[in-house]
C-alpha cells in the first residue's frame, strides 16, 4: 500500500509502524501527524478513504472524530 509522507529520519520507526499496519494488520486508510516544538516531524497518510477502496486517502481526507478523545485522554 503506498504511503505518502514527510518524515524526519529520527522518526523512521513511526513511518515503519504506520506502513506495517497496511502490510500486516489490514488497515484500510489512515493518517498520522506529529509536531515537536512547533515543527512537523511526521506527516503520513495512505490507503483508502472508504471500505470499498474506491477513493484514495489524501492529505486532506476528512474523518469522524468520535473516538479521537480516547487517545488524547490516554496520552
Amino acid at each position: 500500500m503506498p504511503v505518502d509522507r514527510s518524515c524526519d529520519a529520527r522518526f523512521g520507526a513511526v513511518r515503519d509502524a504506520f506502513a506495517e499496519n497496511f502490510a500486516s494488520r489490514g488497515e484500510v486508510g489512515a493518517a498520522a501527524c506529529v509536531v515537536v516544538d512547533g515543527r512537523t516531524v511526521v506527516d503520513l497518510w495512505g490507503g483508502h478513504a472508504n471500505a470499498g477502496q474506491t477513493r484514495a486517502w489524501t492529505r486532506d481526507t476528512l474523518v469522524n472524530v468520535f473516538s479521537i478523545g480516547k487517545g488524547l485522554a490516554a496520552a
